[in-house]
């Protein structure tokens, strides 16, 4: 029979993955995960499948010139601010890999926030310059820790940082959830109490577009103070742009740590419409999108995206499935 054809956009698919496929009956293409909507549009023109791996953001309205794509795969939980889901019937499946890359994300943020806090690139950077700062930093032992949001990603940032640094963790979530209740960490009831009173504050909550934009503003961060540092490993737009600027430029916060930007990839710092990245590294940390990218976590989502491909083959449901929005 025909081999179905589907296309892997971004971060390297492991060949086990790929092999696993092709046994299954389809032949992977790999593709770039920079692409603009149109240049993906094109490249899946006769593809069975996608999995999105990359930074491109695909619409609503990109289905609807894809009659004959039968599944998309985003690489990732937070499909919403990648992967626009139509309304109604569609041909095409939408599915994701949820949670599989909790862990390294949370072990990222814990890196960002060492990083930032105790100035690890700050200082390798001002070495390679000739300078020699023997200045001392803040320290995470011991020290407040504001988790804005405990799901997966935030209770394994909490576990990591409690158990090595000896944290204080307070946390805020957009719901209640019993279950956060038997955990040795404090709640507070509202994201200005969580600016008001940690030291350190990192972002776990999921960015819905055109709802929470710059929902961090200049409140928050006037909260957070002068000795605060902000983390955010979830998504930029969840922080106002300008706030953030005007924080940095006037010692309002001590840092923040970005893993992704405003916009991706971004751009020269020259040519930055935020006029934020003049600020990396002595106040800013950015990160191009990589958190979730460690080997293992890599292999569980691409695991997960082949079983949702194989089983839509099958003509089951997916596993991991997507809703509209």
């Amino acid at each position: 029979m025909d081999r179905r054809r589907v296309v892997v956009t971004g971060a390297t698919f492991p060949d086990q993955v790929v092999r696993k496929l092709e046994a299954g009956g389809f032949t992977v293409e790999s593709l770039p995960g920079d692409l603009d909507e149109d240049k993906v549009v094109q490249a899946l023109h006769g593809a069975w499948g996608y999995v999105l791996g990359g930074s491109e953001v695909m619409s609503a309205r990109a289905w609807d010139r894809l009659p004959d794509l039968a599944v998309a795969c985003f690489m990732g939980t937070g499909y919403g601010s990648f992967m626009e889901v139509p309304e109604g019937a569609s041909p095409t499946r939408f599915c994701y890999t949820p949670h599989a890359n909790a862990v390294a994300v949370a072990e990222f943020t814990v890196a960002q926030m060492l990083d930032l806090v105790r100035g690890v690139t700050r200082r390798v950077t001002g070495v390679r310059a000739g300078l020699w700062s023997e200045d001392a930093t803040p320290s995470l032992v011991g020290a407040r820790l504001g988790v804005a949001g405990l799901g997966h990603i935030g209770r394994e940032v909490a576990r990591m940082a409690h158990a090595a640094f000896g944290m204080e963790v307070l946390y805020w979530n957009r719901t209640h959830r019993p279950e956060l209740d038997g955990l040795p960490y404090t709640a507070v009831a509202s994201l200005d109490d969580l600016f008001e009173a940690a030291e350190v504050v990192t972002l776990h909550f999921p960015h819905q577009p055109g709802v929470n934009d710059g929902v961090i503003g200049a409140r928050q961060l006037t909260a957070l103070g002068p000795e605060g540092f902000l983390i955010n490993t979830a998504r930029a737009a969840l922080v106002d742009p300008d706030a953030l600027r005007t924080a940095l430029a006037t010692d309002l916060i001590a840092g923040a740590a970005f893993d992704g930007y405003y916009t991706e990839p971004t751009p020269h710092p020259a040519e930055d419409p935020y006029g934020l990245l003049e600020f990396v590294p002595d106040r800013l940390l950015v990160t191009p999108h990589c958190a979730y990218l460690s080997t293992q976590a890599v292999r569980r989502m691409a695991d997960m995206a082949a079983e949702n491909l194989l089983s839509v083959a099958r003509g089951d449901q997916p596993p991991y499935p997507v809703t509209a929005g």
